[in-house]
């Protein structure tokens, strides 16, 4: 089992993606929070994102272009709970899960 964790994520203003996500009111996408997510458990568990699930997610507050958000995490055996801040305000949480063989 490892350890808790944590990380950091900025997304700049001249991403690509708020091109087209909200041009006249940007807000960073779930679904690039939820990568971010994938992708940094995928690295501490030594596997592909692809052998992660989603089994929960919760979005509660937007996240803007520059602002700093910071992923926190627990993983255990067979799944992870995480949240993401910024600041005081939870932006979003939920649990991954994986096999047991992975």
């Amino acid at each position: 089992m490892a350890e808790p964790g944590h990380k950091t994520l900025r997304v700049p203003a001249t991403h690509p993606i708020f091109t087209g996500h909200f041009p006249d009111r940007p807000i960073v996408p779930g679904v690039m929070l939820l990568e971010w997510v994938l992708d940094e458990i995928a690295r501490v568990r030594a596997c592909a994102p692809s052998a992660l699930r989603i089994r929960e997610a919760k979005f509660f507050a937007p996240l803007q272009p520059e602002q700093t958000a910071t992923l926190q995490f627990e993983p255990g055996d067979r799944r992870c709970t995480f949240s993401i801040h910024h600041g005081a305000v939870t932006v979003a949480r939920g649990i991954l899960e994986w096999d047991a063989r992975d």
